[in-house]
């Protein structure tokens, strides 16, 4: 009994798609050819290996051990290939970034497949977290890299660790819809400002915008979430400063939208410890593609601009 294992692919697909015709449109073939190559593979095995059905395709017994054993050769060569992709200098290895769900949304996993088109050779994981709860893990190793966010001067890192900057992102002014239009700075002080979770960069943005205006009017109404923000504006029980990211695709019914410059800019940071940090490594390498890929890509669009 010999098995071409060129022929693999075709059972594979089918167990995969349940279907001939599902397997043709993946592997971009006719449906007789992936006939033709499954009749021929149950020929060398002297076995049937799909039963066809009115809902389409399923594997015989016979069948699902052939497939599996094609799994296991598809997983053999993958590992074979990433063995030697240090001798051919490609960058390798497992790299993991801890980053808050704006950041995951907007721009690590929009990157996500060219990152794994530039750098085959790296494993990246993206873990969404919040920043108290990423350090601790940047701490331990179990993180490579931290996205974190400040509020204008970001400051310095802790000591041991370095913070690359990466996006510098409009604040902007969400009030609403009933709310009277804001052309200035000084307009801001007739609104009645929604509240902040204490100690985060949206809190830090209100807290120094506010801080011109002594008779600030606060709402009872606290958030966390920019999900939570968006639908206290919308119920007109206040207004608030966000980040452009916020917005992206976000429904703005109800809202105003207002860009002022005089706001100022969310900084966002890729932080790593310095211990082990290495410029031919792999969380090197994805850090240096992240901020070439945002060069290129536009990372959010606020609405009204």
């Amino acid at each position: 009994m010999d098995i071409d294992p060129r022929r693999l692919p075709f059972l594979l697909s089918v167990a995969r798609e349940g279907g001939i015709v599902a397997a043709a449109d993946i592997l971009m073939v006719s449906p007789s050819a992936v006939s033709q190559q499954i009749q021929k593979l149950e020929e060398e095995v002297g076995l049937k290996l799909v039963e066809r059905t009115t809902s389409g395709a399923i594997l015989t017994p016979a069948g699902t051990i052939v497939a599996e054993a094609g799994e296991r050769i598809n997983a053999d060569i993958e590992e074979a290939l990433k063995a030697l992709r240090p001798l051919t200098g490609q960058v390798t290895g497992t790299v993991t970034i801890g980053a808050f769900l704006t950041i995951c949304r907007s721009t690590l996993i929009p990157a996500l497949p060219d990152i794994l088109n530039a750098l085959p050779g790296v494993d990246l994981r993206i873990e969404e977290t919040e920043e108290t709860t990423g350090m601790a893990a940047l701490r331990t190793g179990q993180y490579d890299i931290l996205v974190i966010e400040r509020d204008e001067d970001p400051g310095l890192p802790p000591r041991g660790y370095t913070d690359i900057p990466f996006i510098d992102e409009p604040w902007v002014l969400v009030t609403p819809d009933s709310a009277p239009p804001i052309g200035s700075i000084e307009d801001l002080a007739d609104l009645t400002w929604l509240r902040v979770n204490p100690g985060t960069s949206g809190d830090h943005v209100m807290r120094r915008i506010t801080k011109a205006f002594p008779d600030t009017r606060w709402a009872p109404h606290l958030y966390a979430t920019y999900e939570a923000a968006r639908a206290l504006v919308r119920a007109r029980t206040g207004s608030t400063i966000l980040p452009a990211m916020a917005l992206a695709g976000a429904h703005t019914d109800g809202m105003r939208i207002t860009p002022l410059p005089s706001l100022g800019t969310r900084k966002i940071l890729l932080r790593h410890k310095n211990h082990g940090w290495s410029k031919a490594a792999g969380p090197t390498r994805v850090a240096a593609y992240l901020a070439e890929w945002k060069r290129h890509n536009a990372a959010y669009s606020t609405p009204g601009e």
